[in-house]
């Protein structure tokens, strides 16, 4: 029992230590994850109004209920809502691009170890954008157009 205590006290140490700089960024996480359910005098000055005009437009509150969070500030109306969409965007990008981040080295420990090591940069370089893209590739379209599948045969 105290080895597992000491061991939960060291997490969330750990947790404390990690996540305090969400600290000082906790109202403007939650402006962004709740805009309906903020006082909008905590909101930075250059916001104050949006969220008064959000907070009082039923339409947007009904959207906001629906739609996933990413997909409500896409369709707010780029003309009255300039300065929340931007405010948006800056706070999606804080995780997203911890997330590749995180991933592009996972990927890379993986792919480039001591087993392997005649892996080249520019191989590694092409490894990494396969793993961490989206994007997926035709494989039927690009083997129709080869007349070979193996180019040493």
């Amino acid at each position: 029992m105290r080895r597992y205590a000491a061991d939960i006290s060291s997490l969330a140490e750990e947790f404390q230590q990690r996540f305090q700089d969400f600290a000082a960024i906790e109202k403007e996480i939650t402006l962004f994850s709740s805009p309906f359910s903020v006082d909008p005098d905590d909101a930075p000055d250059h916001l104050q109004l949006e969220p008064i005009e959000l907070q009082y437009d039923a339409g947007c509150r009904s959207r906001h209920q629906q739609l996933p969070l990413v997909n409500f500030y896409r369709q707010l109306d780029k003309g009255r809502f300039q300065e929340i969409r931007t405010f948006a965007k800056k706070m999606l990008s804080l995780f997203g691009s911890t997330y590749l981040c995180e991933k592009t080295f996972s990927v890379m420990n993986i792919n480039k170890n001591r087993v392997r090591t005649r892996l080249s940069d520019s191989h590694l370089r092409d490894i990494l954008r396969i793993k961490t893209t989206v994007f997926e590739p035709d494989l039927a379209y690009l083997l129709q157009t080869r007349s070979q599948y193996h180019p040493s045969h």
